[in-house]
């Protein structure tokens, strides 16, 4: 029997016992396949829910736009879905970031807004449910006000990285977390966006486009991002544990850079140095030339000369470069 190639495995044991699931990617001669179990007994009904959820997501779906793979139940365990070829939007980012083009970076984030408003089945009113009380801490449906449209039902996973991007479609590649109840569109936005800069911090994105300028650009106000904040806070808590998540300064759960993302920005960075390197060959070369020629070395002399016997900061230094300017001006 032939052996599997394993290329990608990722392991979720820092978050709370019925969360902790294993993510990898698998080759079966030409064909790739995505498999996900439960590390702990404790993860099975996690697991199962992920398999339950694909019909309502599908139903939510307006047109063939979006896509979600096929999944297949293995054993108990484990779920098996189908590979998808494709680029994220978040890698998408990466590449206007990379190229320095603000334009295709904004439009990329304003196509992912209208994905979300038009794709997704959505709601003018808040439908408040006890996920909405206990998962993102909210109380009542009237902290929602004013910041519709809502989808529904709840689903969290809408982010940059899980929707890949395969001509003029699209498939969300996990669906993990989805709850009974909406959530606004805008709060999907805010945490994609979020999660976005903190994973690239270390390319100093917020110095070329700052988040909060892209925040205000989609009408995320400072008390609305202040309670998306506090909505997320509540929801890693929940997957988290309240004493084991980063939060915002200090407080936010931080996600792992994605290995695709990281390779294409190190090799991005190997090409910049590439061609750094022969930009320096190329001004050495031009500066050896310049050392040997005649009129260098007539420069180097006549400069000798000219501190020699006109001193920098002496009279005799001020007139002679007082009678220069004067000469350049006849001209």
């Amino acid at each position: 029997m032939r052996a599997m190639d394993l290329l990608y495995a990722k392991y979720n044991r820092h978050r709370l016992p019925p969360f902790q699931i294993e993510t990898s990617i698998w080759r079966d001669r030409d064909r790739k396949f995505v498999l996900k179990k439960a590390l702990v007994s404790d993860a099975v009904p996690h697991l199962q829910r992920l398999c339950e959820q694909a019909a309502p997501i599908r139903h939510s779906l307006h047109g063939d736009r979006v896509r979600l793979p096929e999944v297949t139940v293995v054993d108990k365990q484990t779920l098996r879905l189908d590979f998808v070829e494709g680029r994220s939007l978040d890698a998408l980012l990466v590449s206007a970031f990379r190229e320095q083009d603000q334009a295709r970076f904004m439009g990329i984030i304003a196509d992912y807004l209208a994905l979300l408003k038009n794709a997704f089945a959505t709601a003018s009113a808040p439908v408040f449910t006890e996920s909405m009380r206990q998962i993102f801490g909210l109380t009542s449906p009237a902290e929602l006000d004013g910041l519709g449209p809502f989808l529904t039902p709840a689903m969290v996973d809408l982010v940059f990285e899980n929707i890949l991007v395969d001509g003029e479609r699209y498939y969300l590649v996990d669906h993990e977390w989805v709850f009974e109840g909406c959530l606004p569109v805008s709060f999907i936005l805010f945490r994609s966006l979020f999660y976005f800069y903190e994973k690239n911090k270390a390319f100093d994105l917020e110095s070329w486009m700052p988040l909060h300028a892209v925040l205000e650009r989609f009408a995320l106000s400072p008390e609305t991002v202040r309670r998306y904040r506090e909505m997320d806070e509540a929801f890693q808590a929940h997957v988290f544990g309240r004493e084991r998540c980063y939060r915002y300064k200090d407080r936010y759960v931080k996600y792992a850079h994605s290995v695709p993302s990281l390779l294409e920005t190190i090799e991005h960075q190997r090409q910049v140095v590439h061609e750094y390197n022969a930009e320096i060959i190329h001004l050495r070369q031009v500066i050896d030339v310049m050392q040997n020629s005649r009129v260098w070395k007539f420069v180097q002399k006549t400069g000798g000369f000219m501190d020699k016997h006109f001193p920098p900061g002496t009279r005799r230094r001020r007139v002679l470069e007082s009678l220069r300017r004067r000469l350049q001006a006849l001209d």
